[in-house]
């Protein structure tokens, strides 16, 4: 009944944005233009269609495959923090375990959230590896065109590891809708979880995202643990400590504004693509809330002093020496290497630079505002306890 209750909720948000967006169309953060208006009346329809598909093939799990429900996503690893602060790369890296840990990707995340789905799709996978794989490289070419720039930021693919959180899109709960419905109610809750988010509306989506990875656990076959990456659960940390109590997490820093400026760099194509303004101020002071609020609730939960099983890791030292923090971190989290993960990880290349370009002066946003918003909370993540260091 929960699962019900989420998904119908989810599609009534789904609608209420989208109503609020045809009828805001002179908003400073998205005003109504061509590209816009057209998305709004033929885009949108089809997604709220491809949303239905997931909810009733959700739904269909319960009848289905009951016992998903019983599977116990137990020791998880959660990748989260900052957003633009080494996740991807921290995530991709010990994906490479694929003996130990599983981990979603782009396909099974956005195509196939439910049990059903994943079946349905990998039957036809097979039937067009022996026509060919003439659908797969076609739809790896739509992916290529979709993304374009982004590509060079992050490196999008059907079969690569992938965050999760998109999942959470029949629930109304990814917060990547923001691009398109940039300010909603609803939304911007989605980047205070924990502290602004209504408790039962938090719990159903807790309770929604437990079952999601359920799905996953019982489709790959229980026989690895689970690997989660969300950049955006940064805000929700409480949350899922209190969701999952035998998880590890590893939450990654960085320089706050130099963040800041690479969010908002990374997502002006896609934004532009959905007529939002991203270099509009409101859209730009949205974001830096976000992240102020988020360095501050991950600062006030570590510590506490009752979260052992966290690491911080700070994106300056994970480029300076990636093999040495990672294995420390994972010491400190008492997560075990198994010999072809410690292999790769010795040989990852010290100092390597990203080819993502950008500057914090482009902002609409003073960096002394910036900095007095974000930097005492973030100095404070760095003076922590469980902040791996380099040097010891």
């Amino acid at each position: 009944m929960t699962t019900l209750i989420t998904l119908l909720e989810g599609l009534a948000l789904h609608c209420r944005w989208w109503c609020r967006a045809l009828v805001a169309w002179r908003g400073p953060r998205a005003p109504m233009r061509p590209r816009r208006a057209l998305l709004l009346v033929l885009g949108m329809p089809l997604f709220l269609l491809v949303q239905g598909v997931h909810t009733l093939c959700l739904l269909l799990d319960e009848l289905l495959f009951p016992r998903y429900r019983g599977v116990r996503v137990g020791r998880a690893l959660f990748i989260t923090g900052l957003p633009r602060s080494g996740t991807t790369f921290l995530h991709r890296t010990l994906a490479m375990d694929r003996r130990g840990y599983t981990t979603l990707t782009t396909w099974e995340a956005l195509l196939a959230p439910s049990i059903t789905q994943r079946k349905l799709l990998r039957g036809l996978g097979k039937l067009d590896h022996a026509l060919g794989g003439w659908g797969r490289r076609g739809l790896d070419a739509i992916i290529r065109r979709a993304v374009g720039d982004f590509a060079a930021i992050h490196d999008v693919g059907l079969h690569a590891a992938e965050e999760d959180y998109l999942t959470l899109l029949p629930a109304g709960g990814c917060f990547i809708l923001m691009l398109v419905f940039p300010g909603s109610p609803g939304l911007y809750e989605l980047g205070h979880f924990d502290r602004r988010m209504s408790p039962g509306r938090r719990r159903r989506l807790l309770r929604f995202y437990e079952r999601s990875l359920q799905r996953h656990l019982y489709a790959d076959g229980q026989q690895r643990r689970l690997l989660s990456k969300n950049a955006a659960f940064g805000s929700w940390l409480d949350g899922l400590r209190q969701q999952f109590p035998e998880a590890r997490f590893m939450v990654c820093v960085r320089d706050p504004v130099a963040a800041l400026s690479s969010q908002l760099s990374s997502v002006r194509s896609a934004a532009e693509l959905f007529g939002t303004k991203a270099d509009s101020a409101r859209f730009q002071h949205d974001f830096l809330a976000m992240f102020g609020e988020t360095l501050d609730h991950l600062n006030d939960t570590l510590a506490d002093g009752s979260m052992s099983q966290g690491a911080v890791i700070d994106m300056d030292d994970l480029r300076e020496q990636p093999s040495l923090l990672i294995t420390r971190a994972m010491a400190w989290i008492g997560e075990p290497m198994g010999p072809e993960l410690a292999h790769h990880v010795q040989q990852l290349p010290a100092g390597t630079a990203s080819r993502h370009q950008h500057t914090a002066e482009s902002l609409a946003i003073p960096r002394d505002t910036m900095e007095a918003v974000m930097q005492p909370a973030y100095l404070g993540l760095l003076a922590l306890p469980q902040r791996i260091r380099i040097s010891t």
